[in-house]
């Protein structure tokens, strides 16, 4: 089997001009070069890539399908190749390299930011932050795609993705119950059989680790809360919990910031 003939940058520098003036006389002129010259440099790309790149119609040449391929990875190359020239002469910084998360909508929002600040410290300037927010599932298929470079979320890597997938604890936190003043009182008195029949407001799918722990909790301690809703988004759930809908429950790592907004 043939091995792979390397791309000439040379004759893809003449391809790339070729193809935005639309002729090789054109190129040829632009290059300060003969026409034969460039129209056989084309020749050599083509059959290194072992597909032609323009066809002629009329007095024109026009790219077919490989050709538009090959002038959009020429254009990305040679904008490359400038922007190194710049940064080495200190004529521009360094391009920030994509960093794009997935968060799930369970995750706090202050969890989110704790859990990033010391990367986006360490690397200030060097990255370009991207979040984005939906379902676990929904980002598990943009991570497997690789739309995504990481996802936060507090569910388990499901069992039939778990081998494609790399899974880390990044941290660990108790949770406490958070609510409005006047019910964080009631419930204050004989905690936590007080919170039999209190209203509660869930924070997580039923199926999430956070959750199916807590409900585990609850059956230990014989209590049965009344669901008053849930909700996945944490900063909706906290507007509910202060606006008085019911008791939520938050890592105790966030607690005392949350409760600066209960007044």
């Amino acid at each position: 089997m043939q091995e792979p003939r390397a791309v000439n940058l040379k004759h893809l520098r003449y391809f790339a001009e070729t193809a935005r003036r639309g002729s090789v006389t054109a190129a040829a002129k632009a290059l300060h070069l003969s026409p034969q010259t460039v129209s056989s440099q084309l020749l050599e790309l083509e059959a290194s890539l072992g597909q032609p790149l323009f066809e002629r119609i009329g007095r024109k040449l026009q790219l077919t399908a490989a050709g538009e391929t090959a002038r959009d990875y020429a254009s990305a190359i040679f904008a490359l190749g400038d922007e190194l020239g710049a940064v080495l002469r200190g004529a521009a910084h360094r391009k920030s390299t994509p960093f794009r998360v997935g968060v799930t909508d369970s995750v706090p929002k202050l969890m989110t930011v704790r859990l990033l600040q010391p990367l986006i410290d360490g690397h200030r300037g060097a990255l370009e932050l991207t979040c984005r927010e939906a379902g676990f599932l929904e980002l598990l298929a943009q991570l497997a795609a690789g739309e995504l470079d990481v996802v936060l979320a507090d569910t388990a890597v499901p069992a039939n993705l778990a081998r494609g997938l790399q899974a880390s604890a990044l941290t660990e936190s108790g949770v406490s119950f958070v609510a409005k003043p006047t019910i964080a009182r009631t419930l204050a008195k004989g905690f936590p059989k007080s919170l039999d029949g209190a209203p509660y407001v869930a924070g997580s799918a039923p199926t999430t680790l956070h959750s199916l722990a807590v409900d585990a909790w609850f059956a230990r301690q014989g209590v049965r809360p009344s669901i008053q809703g849930h909700v996945d988004d944490s900063a909706l759930l906290n507007g509910f919990a202060q606006g008085g809908l019911g008791v939520i429950i938050v890592p105790t790592t966030l607690e005392a910031e949350l409760l600066e907004d209960y007044g």
